[in-house]
């Protein structure tokens, strides 16, 4: 496997409300049509937290308190040849209910359970889940 460029850094944001966890419907490649947390790339002088901070804001419009620093994962998507490490942070909802506030890239965002989360998850979150086992079912 070759890939063209140096693994990007991603940062998601794990935020926990009354026991569920906010997923979007994720439209855009890698992992298109699928349900991911809130987040995107780390910009140049960015902190971790801030970078949470911005994107989940931008894509859902809530603000997210308490950030915590979580587990990486070291993602490899193999039918896009596209490299990531996903960093993420978890965090408390402040207030509000998320919107779709760019409609290019999530179609929604719904609350799920942990026994109740969707088949089709994003490569990340699907690694998350496996990998660190221990920290998904205390984070509920």
């Amino acid at each position: 496997m070759v890939f063209d460029n140096r693994p990007v850094i991603g940062v998601a944001a794990l935020i926990i409300d009354n026991g569920r966890i906010l997923l979007g419907y994720r439209k855009k490649s890698p992992g298109e049509n699928s349900w991911q947390c809130p987040g995107g790339l780390l910009e140049a002088g960015e902190s971790l937290f801030d970078c949470a901070r911005r994107e989940t804001k931008e894509e859902t419009g809530l603000d997210i308190g308490n950030l915590c620093i979580a587990p990486y994962t070291n993602n490899i998507f193999k039918r896009e040849n596209f490299h990531s490490v996903t960093l993420y942070v978890t965090a408390s909802l402040l207030e509000g209910a998320p919107e779709v506030c760019e409609p290019e890239l999530a179609g929604s965002w719904a609350w799920f359970a942990k026994d109740q989360m969707p088949e089709s998850l994003f490569l990340p979150l699907q690694l998350l889940i496996q990998e660190h086992p221990i920290f998904w079912d205390n984070l509920f």
